[in-house]
This record gives structure tokens, C-alpha cells and sequence, in this order.
């Protein structure tokens, strides 16, 4: 669930404890553990249909019991409210995985949020995942609505790393991060996300590119990479509604960002996102964007070949 060892007793001890007072948590640490077995077992379909429905039973049950709850935060339920808003983050990708009919997670958290249907590929897997930002943006509000009860012991799942706790770039990394700033200046490719009002929108790229430069110095660091999540869960509304509309540029600057979630690859329900995300932008975008996918095309392995085709295969 967490990188961080101090987190563990928190999700043993804690987390359990306020599960045996709330059923809905505990249904959804159910719900949880079953997804595990699923995604575990995809190899052997019938044993991964079986939890499957054993997961979603336990869903239905535990939203049924979160929904009317969320609506009412307090101190008494505080605690449980945001719990279970982690464990969303865990089926939203994780039931992803699943077959069809048993990988949805649909939950409405009230973010306020509001643009035009998303115009990506119905299915795709940046498609797919820009319904878990959704679901993390609607978690954020959750944990905001119930920060003044988080105290004690609960209070080390909030913790941020400091500055002085991430390491600088490599100059691999920051020559990564310099090529996809001149992306933006690029008269060849600013005429193909530009509108008529441009300078909003070159600031906004140029303010979430500086942002994602600086919270992925957590990829360095395994005790901090879930840290990664914040440059989505914080970034404007503005900027998520570009991803929304296949604005290329805003799709270059998440295909950096895909690339660096890959040091989230040992947490079960994360593995193998990056390296999907990186595949289907590299198909979405322009063979003209080529030279500014070079670094997550090679974060996540694939071939390039030559003439401004891309290939989705693992290199060798």
C-alpha cells in the first residue's frame, strides 16, 4: 500500500482499528484484499473471477455505507472517511485490471470540477486514467474535508517529504526536462495547441512543467514515491482540462510525468500504468513531437523506429 515502513503499522494497527467501529472501512479493506487476489491470480480466470465478484460485493456494500457518510464529516468519522478515501485510490487502478463487468469503480466525491467530455480514445488508457485523476481530485477534497481530525498516529499517511529529503536531477534528467521546455517555444508545434488567446495557456505549461521538474525528484527516493501522485491531484483544473481535450502539449508534458510514475512499478496496483501511458501517447501524438518523447519512450523501454513510427515493444 505505502513505500514508507512507518506507514505500516499505521495501516495494521490504525487503520484496522477504526474498521472494527465503521463497517464500510472494513468492508473496503475487504474489498481491497480481494482485488489483490485477482490481480494476482489474472493467470488462472476462474480463480481471478472469483475474487473478483468477492471485491466488488464488498464494494457495493462499503459505498453503500461511505456515500451517506461523506456527506458528514466529523470528528467521530473523520479518520475512517479518509482511509477509506486511500483505499479508492487502490481500486481505481487496480480494478482497471479486471475483466469487463467487474472493473469499475464509480463514485461521484463532489470536486466541483467541471469540463467539456473527454475527447480521447473511449477505452484508451490515458482515457481510463484520466478517470482515476478524477477519482484522486475527489480524494484530495475528502482529505482536506476531514484534516482537522487527522491527529495522532494517522498523520504519518499525510506526511510530505522536504526539500532536503529529495535528491537534485541527474543532468540526464534536467537535459529531459530543458528539451520539453523548448517544446513549448517551438513555433512548429505551439500552432498545433495554441488558440486565440495563447498566453494563458503557454503559462499554464510552463508553471506545471516546473511543478512536475520539481516533485519527481521523489522517483530517487522509494520511501517518497507515492509523493508523485500530488503533481495530478494539485495541478490546475485548466490543465486537466487540456489532458481531457488531447492537447498535445499538455499530452508530452504527462507522458514525462507517466514515465517518471514508473518508480511506482513495485506497488501491485500501480504496476505497468507508466509504461501503457507512455505507449498510448506516443500513438495519440504527431510524429513531429518525436524528438520531445525520447526521454519517457526510453524511462519505459520502448523502440523507436526509424521515419517517426513509434513501436510499443520492450527493448531486449
Amino acid at each position: 500500500m505505502s513505500s514508507r515502513l512507518a506507514t505500516h503499522a499505521v495501516w495494521r494497527d490504525t487503520v484496522f482499528a477504526e474498521a472494527l467501529r465503521h463497517d464500510y472501512l472494513l468492508h473496503g479493506l475487504m474489498a481491497t484484499s480481494a482485488l489483490h487476489k485477482a490481480t494476482l491470480l489474472l493467470k488462472s480466470p476462474d480463480a481471478s473471477a472469483k475474487y473478483s465478484k468477492v471485491a466488488l460485493a464488498h464494494q457495493n456494500t462499503a459505498l453503500a455505507g461511505f456515500i451517506p457518510a461523506v456527506s458528514k464529516p466529523n470528528q467521530e468519522n473523520g479518520i475512517a472517511l479518509f482511509s477509506f478515501s486511500l483505499l479508492l485510490t487502490i481500486w481505481a487502478f487496480a480494478s482497471k485490471k479486471l475483466p469487463e463487468g467487474l472493473n469499475s469503480v464509480k463514485l461521484d466525491l463532489g470536486t466541483g470540477e467541471s469540463s467539456p467530455g473527454i475527447t480521447l480514445p473511449l477505452h484508451s488508457p490515458t482515457a481510463d486514467f484520466i478517470e482515476i485523476i478524477m477519482i484522486l481530485r475527489g480524494i484530495y477534497a475528502v482529505i482536506r474535508e476531514t484534516d482537522k481530525w487527522l491527529q495522532g498516529d494517522i498523520e504519518e499517511l499525510l506526511r510530505y517529504p522536504r526539500s532536503e529529503d529529495l535528491p537534485p536531477h541527474s543532468p540526464e534528467v534536467e537535459e529531459a526536462f530543458g528539451t520539453l521546455r523548448k517544446a513549448i517555444d517551438d513555433p512548429q508545434l505551439s500552432s498545433l495547441w495554441e488558440g486565440e488567446d495563447s498566453q494563458p495557456i503557454r503559462s499554464l505549461f510552463l508553471e506545471q512543467l516546473e511543478q512536475l521538474r520539481d516533485i519527481s525528484r521523489c522517483r530517487s527516493v522509494v520511501e517518497w514515491d507515492g509523493h508523485i501522485f500530488s503533481w495530478l491531484i494539485m495541478a490546475p483544473p485548466t490543465f486537466i482540462h487540456c489532458l481531457k481535450q488531447s492537447n498535445p502539449m499538455a499530452l508530452a508534458i504527462f507522458a514525462h510525468w507517466a514515465a517518471i510514475f514508473r518508480c511506482m512499478d513495485h506497488h501491485w496496483w500501480a504496476h505497468g500504468w507508466g509504461y501503457s501511458l507512455v505507449v498510448d501517447v506516443s500513438g495519440l501524438l504527431d510524429p513531429v513531437w518525436a524528438r520531445y518523447l525520447d526521454w519517457p519512450r526510453r524511462q519505459v523501454g520502448l523502440v523507436f523506429q526509424g521515419g517517426g513510427a513509434f513501436d510499443s515493444r520492450r527493448m531486449t
